[in-house]
């Protein structure tokens, strides 16, 4: 259980790290800290009927779990996470897509 709520407070926190007031690994720490247990609690009791204080210590360990997990993932190479930046131009503007989806459908009716 402490596993899959890691990986999903994992994900969770590598979508917030972008933000501008997260600056400091004491940051991180702390939201990792909150969202284990905002998130741990709830997801171990409605989906795996545990009780409240069986969830806090899956919380706990979901804690400790989650910056594991992504070390070793880094480490292995598994995953390759480059936050980007606001500024940031896309790589294909709306016309672009539009002209794309235009150019697909006009191709499957001939």
């Amino acid at each position: 259980m402490a596993m899959t709520i890691s990986v999903v407070v994992m994900a969770m926190i590598q979508k917030l790290k972008t933000l501008s007031f997260i600056t400091k690994e004491e940051h991180i720490f702390l939201l990792n800290f909150i969202l284990s247990f905002l998130i741990g609690i709830p997801f171990s009791v409605t989906f795996f009927d545990t009780s409240i204080i069986n969830g806090i210590w899956i919380s706990l360990f979901s804690f400790i779990g989650a910056p594991s997990i992504y070390s070793i993932l880094k480490n292995q190479k598994i995953i390759n996470y480059k936050p980007t930046s606001l500024d940031d131009k896309l790589t294909e503007t709306s016309q672009e897509v539009t002209d794309q989806k235009n150019e697909e459908i006009t191709s499957e009716n001939e």
